[in-house]
């Protein structure tokens, strides 16, 4: 549904009064990148994720991490029996959906921490 106004225009030197319904536009907020909110993933993740066979927890452990993702791509720290209790599995099950992320080189593995890859996912807020 659009919203409209009356907009009423006089011109005194003709004494010419003119009614015009005018569309009335609705800002949107925006969100700036430096906010954190924001990070971009290529088509090929989501070509990658359609041809595997991903069951619903390997898709919501997914989505856990992307929420989880810091400056340089880099997976919050996060427990994998955390995580479980989190999603309402249990900690092996997150164990084989992270090496299957691993397998897939969505994320990797460097030293104590997970990062996405540049290939599908880089984080765009703080820089």
């Amino acid at each position: 549904m659009r919203k409209t106004k009356t907009l009423t225009t006089f011109d005194t030197s003709q004494n010419i009064v003119e009614e015009k319904e005018v569309v009335v536009l609705t800002k949107v907020p925006k969100y700036h990148f430096k906010k954190g909110r924001f990070f971009l993933m290529n088509k090929e993740l989501t070509k990658l994720l359609l041809q595997k066979n991903y069951s619903g927890l390997d898709y919501r452990v997914l989505f856990a991490l992307l929420n989880r993702i810091d400056f340089n791509n880099r997976i919050r720290t996060f427990r994998q029996a955390d995580l479980a209790e989190e999603l309402g599995s249990v900690q092996p099950k997150i164990s084989g959906t992270l090496r299957k992320l691993e397998t897939d080189e969505i994320i990797e593995k460097r030293e104590h921490d997970y990062y996405f890859t540049d290939t599908f996912v880089k984080y765009a807020g703080d820089k």
